[in-house]
């Protein structure tokens, strides 16, 4: 082969593998850019974007985000729509690994049983209602220097799923611990992105934390970062 063509032949697979390359990158997702669980996402699901909240229920930081939102649904909704985004809630035993307060764990649990019937939005609204009005709004567990809420009866979740119309098969999926090794998962998941609870992930956007004396501005703020506004 003279020059020319050995110059030819080595454009050509540089060319080959710059080509590999862009189409790797254009289409290798990480783990924390794909849906983890359907029943925990609200939006569209061909949103071409996703927000991602890292979460546990005994979290004040993290029931504070939601109550905000909550009180904002319609705000919240049209947010999403508007700007297609598909927003994906992701709980954790957080609490539970760090600091060994069972009702992190068990609230989760207890969560995605409800979820097995379709009942994850139902359930996990309840049980932060619930948990706001018996202990967050009366300055218990609210932070590491306020009293403390400790672990709660397997009853005290159990109730909040019969409100909702959960029965039997709830009632057996909370007390097997069937849905045990799927918050496992997820939880050594979000150990390997998530820095603190709750944590957000929205694009190139993450941020970690929200404070219970926060409304909706901060939650818009948290969304416009995410579309890079």
């Amino acid at each position: 082969m003279n020059k020319i063509g050995r110059t030819v032949a080595i454009v050509g697979v540089i060319v080959a593998l710059f080509a590999v390359i862009i189409l790797n990158s254009s289409t290798k997702q990480s783990a924390a850019d794909q849906v983890w669980d359907r029943a925990a996402t609200m939006g569209d699901a061909e949103a071409k974007n996703l927000y991602v909240m890292y979460t546990d229920i005994m979290c004040p930081y993290c029931v504070a985000f939601s109550l905000v939102v909550m009180q904002n649904e319609e705000k919240f909704e049209q947010y999403l729509a508007d700007n297609h985004i598909l927003f994906e809630v992701r709980l954790t035993d957080y609490i539970y690994e760090g600091h060994g307060i069972q009702s992190s764990r068990d609230s989760a649990e207890a969560t995605y049983c409800a979820a097995r019937e379709n009942k994850f939005w139902e359930y996990y609204h309840g049980a932060l209602r619930t948990l706001d009005k018996d202990y967050f709004s009366k300055g218990i567990g609210i932070s590491k220097t306020a009293p403390s809420i400790g672990d709660l009866p397997d009853d005290y979740w159990l109730k909040i799923g019969h409100e909702i119309g959960l029965g039997e098969e709830f009632d057996r999926c909370v007390a097997n611990h069937e849905t045990a090794d799927e918050l496992d998962k997820n939880t050594a998941k979000a150990a390997q992105i998530a820095s603190g609870m709750p944590y957000f992930k929205f694009n190139r956007f993450t941020t970690a934390g929200f404070d219970n004396s926060w409304g909706w501005e901060y939650v818009e703020m948290y969304l416009d970062a995410g579309l890079g506004k």
